[in-house]
């Protein structure tokens, strides 16, 4: 149930602009090394982008049909996210066993950095879906929580546009200062619950699982125990 003072308050009136623009975001980042390539880009990838982008056109179209007061349109496609979501987790190991088996072709141990930052983002992901699913009736906690969904794909999005900044000139440094986006992003939504006098529990706990992201992912290139584990997993069938 929703507390009284958040009782009949609409949430977030235009969330669907912000969808928008982590969308344009994504896209942008995105086009030298994949809506480029469309053309000559492996099925693999493909499946990857494809579940990907119907990711982030459901978080646009669910935010404007519920302001639109169309409540069975936002359930039955909200249902499509049952299919969707394995089919995004599936996608994306793939896609860090396509890395990992060919890691000659990045930086030494890079391959094992960016392999942690992609299992942790999917276990991230996975349980801002399920909290979402679960708290699906409270509608100011399912809506935080399926907003966290898109934080942790923001981050390869905003490490290839920050790249490209001239001041920006190594990947390491883009890849931290994207994650020190998505932190200010975070408290910034935190501030923002507090003036309306309750801060929840999502945020808080996004917020805590980036900065754990972000610290541990400078280590973990070198956790042998995980560069093992990565290298079993790299030939493993999915």
């Amino acid at each position: 149930m929703e507390d009284s003072k958040t009782k009949g308050k609409p949430f977030y009136r235009n969330a669907y602009l912000y969808f928008i623009l982590a969308a344009a975001i994504t896209i942008f980042a995105f086009l030298p090394s994949y809506f480029y390539r469309l053309t000559v880009t492996d099925s693999a990838h493909h499946f990857h982008g494809i579940t990907a982008t119907l990711w982030l056109i459901l978080l646009i179209i669910q935010p404007y049909l519920y302001q639109a007061g169309k409540l069975k349109w936002h359930r039955m496609i909200g249902k499509i996210s049952f299919i969707l979501v394995p089919l995004i987790i599936i996608s994306a190991l793939n896609m860090v066993q396509i890395m990992l088996i060919n890691q000659a072709n990045y930086p030494p141990h890079k391959a094992y950095q960016l392999a942690f930052i992609d299992f942790v983002t999917l276990i991230q992901f996975l349980l801002f879906y399920i909290l979402a699913i679960y708290k699906r009736k409270e509608i100011q906690l399912h809506a935080r929580y399926m907003a966290c969904t898109v934080l942790g794909p923001l981050i390869p999005a905003l490490t290839r546009l920050l790249f490209r900044i001239p001041y920006i000139n190594n990947f390491d440094k883009s890849l931290n200062i994207s994650y020190i986006l998505i932190e200010i992003v975070l408290v910034l939504l935190i501030l923002d619950d507090k003036k309306t006098g309750k801060i929840r529990l999502p945020y808080l706990l996004a917020l805590f699982l980036f900065m754990l992201q972000h610290l541990l992912m400078n280590f973990a290139s070198q956790w042998e125990w995980w560069t093992k584990i990565m290298n079993a997993f790299a030939y493993l069938n999915i």
